[in-house]
């Protein structure tokens, strides 16, 4: 049975006060936003190196921390593993003591050492010293000495923010690999979007030491108002254009190699996704990949077409005009944003409710979430 992370917690640091509460479960919990939103103080709350004024922190039920009976464990007893951004592994350790350091008596095992190394690939390590690692060995030996720890929940403090395009590019595929493997809360704080597309299960939003949004990756990073926290422009009037994150699973590849794809809104096909058949992926729309026609289109070379109704419609500066397209597949089906210009939404009479149609060309769709996208 997996571990439940419980945290309801006030700190105030000189001005700035956070206030957050929130639940994590097994899989990866997304923690985003903006510098200074308060991501890395509620993970060291959560590890016990920082005290909140008020407040609780329940793992399976057993306070790590409660302000109304006075409980407050020490970090070494919280059976929380913590990554930061700087490995911080003991120089004069060999990589095999520094991952051995960690493991503590009493405490049932994650996994062996043996498998630990396996999974982070390191064995070749094992005998080296810190210094002659680079800084993708090293965040993979901090990861491998945190889960030697024993731990019920697992916080990774943007394990990637220190290393270069190159080492980030290494250590993803590992970091992907503890999601399926582990059954624990892993709460991952990061201020990069595409990061977070990548590895979480869920998205908790941060912004001024408050939580901004919660929910799905796909319904919460399709947020015109949360991409725009997160990548600018959410004081100047102005926002970034709309990216649609959405879910889908691989169907059959056909002859001429276009790849079909189940989606909330219908059958899409592509040829620019990787993965076998049943694997579930997640696309990337930009608005600026869709058309939108008035009337059913007919002789186009476009085969993806998602029909609907016009939903709210949001300037976007520079004469452009951001539509929410809700598609009439389901209700819940989930909508998808495209960006026009304002003549042309004015030519066309677009307003809300009006059925309309949004073509999106097969060769702009990918499955695969590059660490320099989306920024």
């Amino acid at each position: 049975m997996s571990s439940i992370l419980s945290i309801s917690v006030l700190k105030q640091e000189g001005a700035f006060c956070l206030e957050a509460e929130l639940e994590a479960t097994a899989g990866v919990t997304g923690i985003i936003g903006p510098s200074g939103a308060g991501k890395s103080m509620l993970l060291s709350t959560i590890a016990g190196l920082t005290d909140p004024d008020k407040g609780s922190i329940f793992l399976d039920n057993q306070p790590l921390f409660d302000a109304t009976k006075n409980t407050n464990l020490s970090p070494e007893h919280r059976e929380v593993g913590m990554v930061f951004q700087d490995a911080r592994l003991f120089p004069h350790m060999t990589v095999l003591s520094n991952l051995t350091y960690s493991k503590r008596q009493g405490y049932a095992a994650l996994s062996t050492l043996e498998e630990i190394v396996d999974l982070l690939d390191i064995g070749p390590l094992l005998q080296r010293r810190p210094h002659h690692l680079s800084g993708g060995e090293k965040q993979r030996v901090a990861i491998g000495r945190a889960l030697l720890s024993a731990p019920a929940a697992l916080l990774m403090d943007e394990p990637l923010a220190s290393l270069d395009l190159a080492r980030r590019r290494e250590i993803m595929p590992f970091l992907e690999k503890l999601r399926y493997r582990f059954d624990l809360p892993i709460l991952y704080v990061s201020h990069n979007l595409d990061e977070t597309l990548r590895l979480a299960d869920s998205v908790i939003v941060m912004d001024q030491g408050k939580v901004f949004a919660r929910g799905s990756v796909e319904e919460t990073l399709s947020r015109i108002d949360v991409q725009s926290l997160i990548l600018g422009g959410a004081t100047s009037g102005d926002h970034p254009e709309p990216v649609t994150i959405v879910s889908a699973t691989i169907g059959k590849r056909s002859e001429d190699d276009l790849v079909s794809i189940e989606t909330p809104w219908g059958s899409l096909t592509a040829p620019n996704i990787t993965g076998r058949r049943g694997d579930q992926v997640r696309l990337r729309i930009r608005a600026r990949d869709l058309v939108l026609s008035t009337s059913e289109p007919t002789g186009l070379s476009i085969r993806n077409v998602i029909a609907g109704q016009v939903g709210t419609m949001t300037e976007a500066g520079n004469a452009q005009v951001d539509v929410l397209v809700r598609p009439s597949y389901a209700d819940d089906a989930q909508p998808v944003w495209a960006r026009i210009t304002r003549r042309a939404a004015n030519e066309l009479d677009l307003r809300p409710g009006r059925p309309i149609w949004a073509l999106l060309k097969a060769v702009v769709l990918t499955s695969d979430i590059e660490l320099e996208a989306l920024r």
